[in-house]
């Protein structure tokens, strides 16, 4: 039985600016990384599970979905990356760390001479890893972080004659308000809208300004509650069995992306009627 012999060859660079990644606690690692499809060769996985030995605490959800504290100040968070940064001889990968101001707090490389893509980068990401230290988080560091990260806005000066201008301008009338309209449009804003995914038929209710819930009538249950985010058209989402999700408006439908067993999504369109 024939024994393979690994000869790998370690190229690791830290850069750090200011920071180390020991000093952060929690390490988002997204579902897919630019250079790879969703959990191609095992990479998240193995990633996470690494991270997780050296004491980091692992962020999977989108931000609007993170914890309370987390969402409040985002600058406790750095943002894992793996960059496939192979040529025709060897399976390379670049891991980076960045922090809430976009800046590369950690980057260090794996270079494997393993010819088979799902070795090769498997064994470039573990010497990848060989440098990162343990967490030892440290909690001044992200006052400082979420201070710099808002912009203050510096008063601009009164201008006099700006001033003057506007203490000689006409009074403007203001016209009447037109109660009857704006009254017959909020009932018509209340009033139900209906969705089809060809397969049940769903009506949107909406409940407080900023939720709404998708319900059928065959269910007391609703079939998915939306709830406002920081962006416009983009909705957290509860599914009936109690998963969570995100939900947005693409060309006046409703998308929910519905989670799978192997750990994708698909997209459910609910067009519009």
């Amino acid at each position: 039985m024939k024994k393979i012999l690994s000869l790998s060859l370690v190229f690791c660079l830290s850069m750090v600016f200011g920071q180390n990644i020991s000093d952060y606690q929690y390490i988002y690692v997204p579902a897919k990384f630019k250079d790879f499809q969703t959990n191609q060769y095992n990479l998240n996985t193995q990633l996470k599970k690494a991270l997780i030995d050296k004491k980091y605490t692992i962020i999977h959800e989108e931000m609007t979905d993170w914890p309370a504290d987390l969402r409040e100040n985002p600058c406790k968070v750095l943002t894992a990356e793996l960059l496939n940064d192979s040529n025709m001889f060897r399976n390379r990968v670049k891991l980076q760390f960045t922090n809430c101001q976009k800046k590369v707090v950690s980057e260090t490389k794996g270079n494997s001479l393993y010819k088979e893509y799902d070795l090769g980068f498997e064994d470039a990401l573990n010497l990848s890893l060989k440098t990162i230290p343990t967490s030892s988080p440290n909690p001044n560091l992200f006052v400082a972080d979420l201070k710099s990260s808002v912009k203050e806005e510096i008063p601009r000066p009164i201008d006099l004659k700006e001033v003057k201008e506007i203490k000689n301008e006409e009074p403007v009338s203001t016209p009447p308000v037109p109660t009857k309209s704006v009254e017959s449009k909020s009932v018509e804003s209340k009033k139900a809208e209906s969705y089809t995914n060809g397969k049940v038929n769903l009506q949107k209710v909406q409940i407080s300004k900023d939720q709404f819930i998708l319900v059928s009538s065959s269910s007391s249950v609703p079939f998915a509650t939306f709830k406002n985010t920081a962006k416009a058209d983009v909705y957290r989402v509860t599914l009936e069995n109690g998963t969570s999700t995100l939900g947005y408006y693409e060309n006046g439908n409703l998308v929910i992306e519905i989670p799978t067993s192997d750990g994708d999504f698909k997209r459910e369109v609910f067009i519009a009627k």
